[in-house]
């Protein structure tokens, strides 16, 4: 007998009885759509997760410092330490991090405290992956143009007011290209706000002008890495740096460093940082050069850490939701089983008649498991469908349960690629498949003579 008259046969055959097959096609279809739905929350949990962490920093990049807090002989982060970071396998660029604190004075306004600055050249933020959402980055050779993040329009008070943290600050409109800011080498007085110009012993303080630097592009407020910070070339951050260093040594006196703090400046120690950054060309390698840095005898840290700790967690989870949604599967593949059991024994004479005229035992057995398939296939083609409803629904009304399962801001609380509606739709076919083998295997081994005598 040919396939297609044997698949016919089978559609008749369940549209005969159809009130039995649509209660077994809606079991699968219950089943197969719990374990995609909650599957796909899984997914949209893991996918959130990845997009957090993204915010906080680029997944290839791997945060260097030095060991040398609680043991004196642990080796310093130099040069020589950078260009054996740069030997490394699957290492892009090394970048070291020079950073400092500057007010920041904007027309009328000045920052509400000295806020972060870092020296660096075009060719770093492009290998460090900073993405500008307005404007652009540094460019090649740049000398007064400044990236500033997002969340420092939030930190300015008008100048001769003081700042009350009570009041919820405004962000400042920032025109690119057109506005500058002026980093300021001197400090201010905290109560009159007027900058400290006096040495100890009552002398005035020669301070020299500070140049006015454009600001050319603004990176996201929303990665607490870079939405407080300000980038300028190194040039021009290391010139400030000088000219810092004597002011406060004047204010105050006596010598200062360079650094050592705990904001992270460079060291005093010539040509040692305190941290570095190391970019990785392959995401799926960070893992393995952070560890090697490590065994150098250094500390490092990437968001592929904390990335591997939420997927182990969203793991447990998808685990966990998935088993859920296989047990009403499991229910489902139950009621296939019983259902082909029961038309066996309701077309016992039927397949007595097809014996006896000479229909091939093979055959009876490919029409029962063809009944089966089709109804694992309907039931699961089905629940694709009615899981992505459901999906749409929950993602239009989801975002208190979003909150519920940490993935605060997320856009979707539930997520079904393609694989998963393809996979559920061919698991849904196989449980239908081993479902109906035993019935199937029932039917083929019955006697032709018993089968014909049976009421």
């Amino acid at each position: 007998m040919k396939t297609i008259d044997l698949i016919e046969m089978s559609i008749r055959n369940l549209w005969r009885r159809k009130v039995r097959t649509l209660l077994t096609i809606l079991g699968v279809i219950i089943g197969a759509s719990s374990i995609i739905l909650m599957l796909s929350l899984g997914i949209a949990m893991d996918r959130n997760f990845e997009q957090q962490i993204m915010q906080m920093g680029s997944l290839t990049t791997i945060s260097v410092s030095s060991n040398n807090y609680g043991d004196p002989k642990a080796p310093k982060l130099d040069d020589k330490a950078l260009e054996s970071f740069k030997k490394l396998g699957y290492v892009e660029r090394v970048v070291p991090i020079v950073q400092d604190q500057f007010y920041v004075t904007f027309g009328k306004y000045r920052s509400n405290y000295p806020m972060q600055v870092y020296g660096m050249d075009a060719e770093d933020m492009a290998a460090l992956g900073y993405q500008p959402v307005e404007g652009r980055l540094l460019g090649e050779g740049e000398k007064t143009g400044i990236v500033i993040g997002g969340g420092l329009t939030y930190e300015f008070t008008k100048i001769g007011k003081r700042f009350n943290w009570r009041v919820e600050q405004q962000a400042l409109p920032i025109q690119l290209e057109e506005d500058k800011m002026t980093l300021e080498i001197v400090q201010f007085d905290y109560q009159t706000g007027k900058p400290l110009l006096k040495d100890q012993e009552g002398n005035k303080i020669k301070v020299p002008k500070v140049p006015e630097l454009k600001v050319v592009g603004m990176l996201s407020e929303n990665n607490w890495e870079v939405s407080r910070s300000i980038y300028v070339p190194r040039e021009i951050f290391n010139t400030l740096v000088v000219q810092k260093k004597k002011y406060e040594e004047k204010l105050n006196g006596k010598q200062t460093t360079v650094g050592g703090n705990s904001w992270g400046r460079q060291d005093n120690q010539k040509g040692v940082y305190q941290e570095v950054k190391v970019k990785v060309n392959d995401r799926n390698e960070v893992l393995g050069v952070q560890e090697k840095i490590k065994d150098l005898g250094y500390y490092a840290y990437s968001s592929m850490d904390q990335l591997t700790q939420m997927k182990k967690i969203s793991g447990g989870i998808q685990m966990a939701l998935g088993g859920i949604g296989a047990v009403s599967l499991f229910v489902a593949a139950i009621g296939i089983a019983n259902t082909m059991m029961m038309s066996i024994y309701e077309r016992t004479k039927e397949i007595g008649i097809m014996k006896v005229i000479g229909a091939k035992i093979i055959d009876i057995k490919k029409m029962f498991l063809i009944e089966a398939i089709l109804i694992g296939a309907i039931g699961g083609s089905i629940g694709v469908l009615f899981s992505y409803g459901v999906s749409l629904l929950i993602n239009t009304v989801g975002g208190g349960i979003a909150g519920m399962m940490g993935m605060y801001g997320a856009t979707q609380v539930s997520v079904i690629p393609v694989w998963l509606a393809l996979g559920a739709i061919v698991f849904s076919t196989l449980i239908g498949l081993i479902s109906g083998y035993l019935p199937a295997r029932r039917a083929m081994k019955l006697s032709a003579l018993t089968a014909i005598k049976t009421e």
